[in-house]
């Protein structure tokens, strides 16, 4: 394929210059990046896309002098930033380099926090390691933190990871990367599970920042559109190799017009009575004290989850949607009690959860399996693949030995998943490849009921595909039910039989099929599907965006939850003093329910 700015790596002008890039393990046969050449002027965005282990991390980590141990460059291979050779620099020099002229961004920013160290801390770090002086660095630091959009930047800066929200954390991490003003920032998916608003709002942030310090950005992703709209080229990977370099709008187009149709959405079964899960008024409360107990500003109880109604019939998919801390994943482990709830009934195919006792609560969980959202936590790391599938297999008595292996292997290659994964540990396994993991490993067993929390977030649009069609399969032959959390809302359109958009533990829209996310009438829901990536950069300047996060700490009010961020024009006084109860929108339109005083108004009001 002809590349039409290979020859650009060349360019007197250019701060990042990448020659002939080869990076070999002893563990893989073939080079995982197999002689790369680019570049990038000084200021501007690249992205790089690609298939689930295309190479595009390990890209990112032969620039920055991160490769692990086993991973070695080329002879061949240049790297230059400025006038610097990064290739011929050993560790001691590479690190005067990063933090100062190259910032990182890593994938996934539970892992890359130190959980024992305070936030601020760790965002003063790189300038104490570069020879600030400790106050001096944390007051920066700070000021780094209120840029990055904390409301309270001194006590953030006490705060510990765990602390944090998904989307604060992912600020923290940025904040410690720019914090020295950096030439090159180096993005390795700074938005992977984040819902569209945060997602938004961080790389609002991150193109903030460069153009405020002239920083150069080099965005990894597996979302096309969403490069598109921040990067004016793009770069894709395949097998370690570049096999396209684009502007990115054209590769946007090309790849749409290649994309196959989507198949068409799943026929709605109907529910059987009893339906396989029923939930009734469900309930869970934290104790923030235990949950943070160096914070005495936060209330002691915080409901997580706040009356919650649904139903889900034998090959149904019901899926939650709204943004990080709205009880989507709580509502999730609470109806496989692995979070206890306050109140409310949970009954599986009649049987009633709450009060089974914990040995036939044991054997019931073969028929209950769930997709856990931080795949890379939870596999376990020293196993292989295989034996990590194989293991639900011979724990519930279904399989054992080498026919336990045998279905585990064909598991993950039903999943899309090469053969050389079934030997890997999680570790040498990109994040798409972990999570298609995760799933086979729910699959094993034969679940009637699968709960997914985030299963799509790290995973290509082709990978994508096989992991949907493996789905499909199990739900129209063996009526599997599926519980779906997810961020991904072109997926739940695709997907869901019913729709339940939530935010601050209660549902707010409701649907049957896609019409909540195809014809939102909650203001809330409608900003969740402006924030949706088009690939269209101007398409950024017209969204009308939630400003911060949900305030989940904050004590609960007499009116409607989303007020003080709703952008409707015309909420008023019985928003903030009446809370609005989920209702049909009219008496001809039963099926589409809201929790808005002004859902009722025509769209155009």
């Amino acid at each position: 394929m002809s590349l039409p700015h290979s020859a650009a790596w060349a360019a007197d002008n250019a701060l990042l210059r990448v020659s002939d890039l080869t990076v070999r393990s002893a563990r893989a046969a073939r080079p995982l990046v197999d002689g790369i050449s680019f570049s990038i002027d000084t200021g501007r965005a690249l992205g790089v896309v690609g298939r689930s282990g295309a190479g595009k991390s390990t890209l990112a980590l032969a620039i920055a002098g991160l490769l692990p141990r086993d991973a070695r460059l080329a002879d061949e291979s240049a790297i230059h930033l400025g006038t610097s050779e990064l290739h011929r620099l050993g560790p001691t020099e590479m690190r005067e380099v990063r933090g100062r002229r190259i910032g990182y961004v890593f994938q996934e920013p539970a892992l890359a926090l130190d959980p024992a160290m305070p936030v601020g801390d760790q965002v003063a770090e790189p300038a104490i390691v570069h020879g600030a002086r400790p106050h001096d660095a944390m007051q920066k630091a700070i000021a780094m933190l209120d840029r990055v959009g904390f409301a309270d930047a001194r006590r953030a800066a006490r705060r510990f990871p765990h602390e944090l929200s998904g989307g604060m954390r992912q600020r923290a991490v940025i904040a410690s990367a720019m914090m020295l003003s950096p030439e090159l920032l180096i993005a390795d998916e700074p938005t992977t599970a984040l819902d569209p608003t945060i997602q938004a709002q961080v790389l609002d942030l991150i193109d903030r920042l460069r153009e405020e310090s002239g920083t150069a950005l080099l965005l990894i992703s597996h979302d096309l559109a969403t490069v598109s709209e921040r990067c004016e080229r793009v770069l894709t990977l395949d097998r370690g190799q570049l096999v396209d370099d684009s502007i990115a709008r054209e590769a946007l187009k090309r790849w749409r017009a290649s994309r196959p149709a989507a198949p068409p959405r799943p026929a709605v079964p109907p529910t059987p009575a009893p339906p396989l899960l029923e939930v009734r008024d469900l309930s869970v409360t934290y104790d923030a004290s235990a949950l943070f107990p160096f914070n005495a500003t936060l209330p002691r109880r915080v409901p997580a989850v706040a009356g919650i109604d649904l139903t889900l019939g034998r090959g149904e998919v019901v899926a939650l949607v709204g943004e990080s801390g709205c009880g989507k994943s709580s509502t999730a482990h609470a109806v496989l009690r692995l979070v206890a709830a306050d109140g409310g009934t949970v009954r599986f195919d009649g049987i009633d959860l709450r009060a089974l006792g914990r040995e036939p609560l044991r054997r019931l969980r073969r028929r209950m399996q769930l997709v856990a959202q931080d795949a890379g936590a939870s596999l376990t790391p020293h196993l292989s693949a295989e034996t990590i599938v194989a293991e639900g297999l011979e724990v519930h008595g279904l399989a054992e030995g080498t026919e336990a292996r045998r279905r585990a292997r064909a598991l993950l290659t039903e999943l899309g998943l090469a053969a050389r994964v079934a030997d890997a540990t999680p570790r040498e396994l990109s994040s798409g490849e972990r999570q298609r993991v995760a799933l086979a490993r729910a699959l094993a067993p034969d679940p009637d009921l699968l709960v997914c929390d985030e299963p799509f977030a790290s995973i290509d649009e082709t990978s994508r595909t096989q992991v949907l069609a493996a789905l499909e399969s199990r739900r129209v032959s063996r009526g599997l039910a599926v519980l779906l959390v997810s961020h991904d809302l072109e997926i739940v359109r695709r997907l869901a039989s019913r729709v339940l958009v939530m935010y601050l533990g209660r549902v707010v829209e409701w649907s049957e099929g896609e019409v909540a996310l195809a014809a939102p009438r909650m203001p809330y829901t409608q900003a969740l599907v402006a924030a949706i990536p088009t690939g269209e950069p101007s398409a950024r300047l017209r969204r009308a965006l939630l400003r911060g996060e949900p305030p989940i700490f904050a004590p609960p009010h007499a009116g409607c939850p989303s007020h003080p961020r709703c952008p409707h024009p015309l909420k008023d006084d019985r928003c903030t003093s009446e809370r609005p109860s989920l209702r049909p929108l009219s008496p001809d339109q039963p099926d589409h329910r809201a929790a808005c005083w002004k859902a009722t108004l025509p769209p155009s009001s």
